[in-house]
């Protein structure tokens, strides 16, 4: 088969014959037919992500077709669609024994330790796949782990977000988008914050209730405004990159006294700055968030089969040409999810 291999970091990756993948006992073989892609990739590429080496086929959110199953790989079955789960845990360790999968000391994931999905077919274990509806199209569930799971994960397991809150989210692209959908699912009132009017015209699309542009209006004082003074109950800060440091000021600038910050995007050696005192008087929460476990991930996917949750895709290119994507991805952040269909 062929496939998109990083062979050195800060270079494009090389589309090349590799091995076919070996089907386990507890694993099945798919037909890889689409890849989300996010800053994630850039950040495997470029080699900041200490625990990949080279050479590597990456890709971490990942949608197929089963065309080979193990004796011992349940009710899966060849034809089935999945989206596959990228962590394999230790399942003994703390974080594994409490269900936290996603922070697991000893994990290996496809896309970073192992080989991805940027290739023709992929191995994969049985029990990471999630079998999805044959109604949701293969680019929409590649955005199910990840684009929509992290947020997912962010809101509901770690803001325990209710409804009747408040919810400001900070960058609508890829995950934000998903985001502001999955907090009115649970009962909140959306508020959206971006540079980029036509992301903020698709945030009231997917249903924000108020949208600010942060190029001419002041956020904090604009979140003042909405909530009569009070600030809102969680910022869910999904921007990232180098500017992360000046985004989460205003962030946090815009909590009411009890608020929590769930910080989404980030970008390695960018600090976060508060003072002491702010923090005791404000009894903010500071929420680090990263990933999804595989029952968040289930839940995402009943809920895109519903039609309750509506992944939305930007642009479509071809697997091999992966290099052109990601050149685009790190040039401009898109309004919705960029996927690689194969």
């Amino acid at each position: 088969m062929k496939a998109m291999v990083l062979e050195q970091f800060k270079q494009p990756m090389v589309w090349r014959d590799v091995p076919d993948p070996e089907c386990g006992l507890q694993d099945v073989v798919i037909q890889v037919r689409a890849n989300g892609l996010c800053a994630t990739d850039l950040k495997v590429s470029d080699g900041a992500v200490s625990t990949v080496k080279l050479p590597l086929i990456p890709g971490h959110e990942v949608a197929g077709e089963v065309v080979e199953v193990g004796k011992d790989a349940g009710d899966l079955k060849s034809g089935d669609h999945i989206a596959v789960f990228p962590a394999l845990a230790c399942d003994s360790c703390d974080a594994c024994r409490n269900g936290a999968a996603n922070i697991c000391r000893h994990v290996l994931r496809t896309g970073f330790e192992l080989d991805g999905g940027f290739s023709q077919y992929m191995r994969v274990r049985a029990r990471n796949a999630i079998k999805v509806g044959k109604g949701v199209p293969f680019d929409e569930a590649s955005t199910i782990n990840g684009a929509i799971s992290t947020g997912y994960h962010a809101l509901v397991q770690k803001a325990r977000a209710r409804a009747g809150e408040t919810v400001l989210i900070v960058g609508v692209g890829g995950l934000g988008i998903h985001m502001a959908q999955i907090a009115k699912i649970m009962g909140a009132t959306v508020f959206a914050a971006d540079i980029d009017p036509e992301k903020l015209r698709l945030a009231e699309d997917y249903g924000a209730d108020a949208v600010i542009d942060s190029r001419d209006q002041n956020l904090p004082e604009a979140i003042r405004d909405l909530t009569d003074g009070d600030g809102v109950d969680i910022v869910a800060e999904c921007v990232g990159g180098h500017a992360v440091s000046g985004i989460l000021d205003d962030s946090i600038a815009c909590l009411k006294v009890g608020g929590r910050l769930l910080v989404v995007g980030y970008a390695y050696g960018q600090s976060l700055n508060i003072d002491s005192a702010a923090l005791i008087y404000g009894q903010w929460s500071l929420i680090g968030t990263r990933a999804s476990t595989i029952q968040d991930d289930v839940e995402v996917a009943r809920l895109v089969e519903s039609g309750r949750l509506k992944p939305v895709l930007s642009q479509r290119f071809p697997l091999e040409q992966a290099n052109e994507a990601l050149e685009k991805l790190s040039k401009s952040s898109p309004i919705g999810r960029m996927v690689l269909t194969s």
